[in-house]
């Protein structure tokens, strides 16, 4: 008698032997979201089918941008963007997270309230000063959706003895990211199919999203350049604020968050483990998300040739693109670009109506300016506020105005009696803003009279103080417009002078090291400007000196020609080229010394005046001397013509590790001058100021737009603004004396 476990197993063999007899097509059809073709697939593919990938009955998705989220003072609010795929967001998943907060923090007032998708999942005591507290929430059914959702966490904080503006400062509650994520549960759940999901692959542990790029040798320009164009539109795509890009030979063995396998090269080169592309790839360009074994998300960009590549990336980026339905990760509240005229309402801007009974409550407000901003010398914005506080106000109380981290107005609250703030118009010097993203502080410091008493528990029973209306404004003037040269500010915040060129001359170094900086550099300039930049791969010795480019290389492998015109060099070089002199006046600070120091001094804080303000011709720039293992970004503006900038340091290695940790969010926003440098170790960027710069207009010219150039430009040029007005005197007088000559009696 035959076993039973005999005829099972012939059974399980017989069913196999069936399945893998008839394969099931691997379906890329355009319905699928996956792929872009010209031309039909080929009637017959005899690749076998893919392996559907054994995904895990369910997966983890981190949410921060950042190693931690920390929220400080009374009130505090700070989100973050969590993409999610269909499947994803029909699951049941909580929300889990740790929370740590300072000594003295009251719990029993002090709460954090979770939104997600602007309902409120849950509130918590903040109660966690001993130890890191594990939080779970379940998240209620249909609360998340597929494609962009908005996490926020909301802290209220009150002191547990002190009433003082100065003790909202030592409030703060930390969330890690390590241990913050959705949890799903189900079959398949991780897995993107589709390239419109592609935000789904979020970021790990770290806040990092992480692409492995497999693809050929890249020693063909025409490949580097379509890689660098790729690679941009992918992390356009995924809507991430950086992106690091590492090489590898093969697709991953297991899934990892926050990492995207990105297959790149021609169809004739694709590995046998993706050969099931290859059909479509030879018939035009592909671009899909392919199931793996490994569960890993893998992205495939093929096609015939590496033209058709581009073409590829193209359409990935129509299926997932730049809009504001999908923002960027850590970029939560809206983004509006302030035109010149233009207002936005603090509504328009995230921010909610306050009805405030502490001590100082700060938000901040986001905004983008053009790449051709040139009013931050004179210029005003304006704050229209609506608003009203109570008579238990003092005076000293003020409103604060920051912008970029700068302190640019303070208002005073001077009726004792309450007041009606309706229509009160706050004027804000426009000297630190920038083209690109803008971040303005508001801050409501307020002194009152029950405080000054401070009675036991009165920090949580205090009456409501402050009423800030969002329907207040902001609104900004008729600004000039035009860009100074060099200044890598403008190329960070908006891709200038590149993002509208044809194709820019980029020189690439030939080892692997600087090609991964470039990508990760060029990445980073597109996400911060939502740009992508088309590059055409040339020699070192083809960069014309009349056209705007981009050279990414060890400081070693520039010829002497490019070195002199970088702005950067070695100290060999510049004892070379010029004498000790310029070597050692690089730890020049620029402050006088000497007896003229204290008028220095005084000039400097009480009219706000460098004595370089009071040159008439400029000093030279020095080339700047990197220390070792330092990255450095210059910018130099050609005799001929053409802007250069060049990201460079001592060696390989250093300037790839460097490019990593410089496009880092804070790192990258400190970037400015003609020069700017992260040393190894160090995360403060060095900035060197130009001395030189060369203002061009974008606009066509009109008297009115030269008129606010000019007063830009004078206003940081004080001694030619006096001599314009002697010369102007001195020529009112002649013409005058000349027509009291012609017109009076002879004596």
């Amino acid at each position: 008698m035959i076993p039973r476990s005999l005829l099972t197993s012939v059974a399980l063999l017989a069913t196999l032997g069936a399945a893998t007899a008839q394969p099931a097509p691997f379906d890329m059809s355009p319905e699928s979201n996956r792929v872009i073709t010209p031309a039909p697939a080929p009637s017959a593919d005899p690749s076998p089918a893919p392996v559907q990938p054994a995904a895990p009955a369910g997966f983890s998705r981190y949410l921060l941008p950042g190693a931690n989220l920390r929220l400080v003072g009374e009130e505090a609010k700070q989100g973050v963007v969590v993409y999610l795929t269909a499947a994803q967001a029909a699951a049941p998943a909580s929300l889990k997270f740790s929370l740590l907060n300072a000594l003295v923090v009251a719990p029993e007032i002090s709460t954090l309230r979770v939104r997600i998708n602007q309902t409120e999942v849950a509130t918590t005591p903040i109660a966690s000063s001993s130890a890191a507290t594990p939080i779970a929430i379940d998240v209620p059914a249909g609360t998340l959706r597929a494609g962009a959702n908005i996490i926020e966490f909301r802290a209220t904080q009150r002191h547990r003895t002190d009433c003082t503006v100065e003790s909202t400062y030592q409030l703060w509650t930390e969330i890690d990211g390590k241990t913050a994520a959705l949890t799903f549960t189900g079959d398949n759940v991780s897995t993107i199919t589709q390239l419109a999901d592609i935000g789904a692959v979020g970021v790990d542990q770290t806040g990092n999203t992480t692409l492995r790029l497999i693809a050929p040798d890249l020693a063909d320009p025409t490949a580097r350049a379509a890689i660098l164009h790729l690679v941009q539109q992918i992390g356009l795509s995924l809507r991430t604020p950086k992106l690091s890009v590492v090489l590898a030979d093969a697709p991953s063995d297991t899934p990892q968050a926050g990492v995207l396998d990105v297959a790149v090269m021609p169809a004739t080169e694709l590995p046998s483990s993706l050969q099931s592309a290859q059909a479509q790839a030879s018939a035009g360009p592909l671009a899909a998300m392919l199931p793996m074994p490994s569960g890993a998300n893998t992205l495939v960009v093929s096609g015939p040739t590496w033209d058709t590549i581009v073409r590829a990336g193209d359409a990935m980026l129509s299926a997932a693109p730049v809009s504001p339905e999908r923002p960027r990760f850590d970029l939560p509240s809206p983004l509006p670009l302030m035109e010149a005229n233009g207002s936005a309402s603090l509504a328009s801007l995230g921010v909610d109506r306050l009805e405030f009974n502490g001590r100082r409550y700060a938000t901040q407000l986001q905004f983008e300016l053009p790449a051709d901003f040139y009013a931050y010398r004179y210029g005003e914005l304006e704050l229209v506020l609506d608003a009203a506080y109570s008579s238990d106000v003092l005076p000293g109380s003020e409103i604060d105005i920051y912008t970029n981290g700068q302190i640019a107005s303070a208002t005073p609250l001077l009726r004792t009696d309450g007041g009606m703030l309706k229509d009160t118009r706050i004027r804000i010097p426009m000297t630190n803003l920038r083209p690109g993203r803008n971040e303005a502080t508001l801050a409501i410091n307020l002194q009152t009279r029950s405080d000054a008493v401070c009675n036991a528990g009165w920090t949580g029973q205090a009456p409501a103080r402050f009423v800030l209306s969002n329907n207040s404004y902001l609104r900004l003037p008729d600004y000039a417009r035009a860009t100074a040269v060099p200044d890598l500010q403008v190329l960070t915040g908006s891709a200038w002078p590149y993002g509208n060129d044809g194709a820019v001359p980029i020189v690439i170094g030939d080892d692997s090291d600087s090609l991964l900086a470039a990508m990760m550099f060029a990445t980073r300039v597109a996400t911060a400007s939502g740009k992508v930049i088309t590059f055409k791969a040339v020699a070192q010795a083809e960069v014309a000196p009349d056209a705007n480019a981009i050279l990414v290389m060890p400081l070693a492998a520039m010829s002497p020609l490019t070195l002199a015109r970088s702005g950067v060099g070695s100290s060999a070089s510049i004892s070379a080229q010029s004498s000790d002199d310029a070597l050692l006046d690089q730890f020049n600070t620029g402050q006088i010394e000497g007896p003229f120091s204290g008028v220095a001094d005084w000039l400097r804080q009480t009219v706000g005046l460098d004595l370089a303000d009071l040159r008439l011709v400029p000093a030279p720039d020095q080339p700047f001397v990197p220390p070792a293992d330092a990255v450095v970004v210059s910018q130099v503006r050609q005799p001929e013509g053409g802007v250069w900038t060049v990201l460079t340091s001592t060696s390989p290695p250093a300037l790839r590790t460097g490019t990593e940790r410089l496009i880092d969010t804070p790192k990258w926003r400190a970037i400015g001058g003609r020069v700017s440098a992260l040393p190894a170790g160090k995360d403060d960027v060095t900035v060197v100021a130009a001395n030189n710069i060369t203002v061009l207009t974008t606009d066509p010219l009109s008297p009115l737009n030269l008129r606010r150039v000019a007063a830009n430009w004078f206003s940081g040029n004080i001694l030619y603004f006096s001599l314009a007005i002697v010369l102007g005197a001195l020529l009112l007088m002649f013409v005058t004396s000349r027509v009291l000559t012609k017109i009076g009696r002879p004596s």
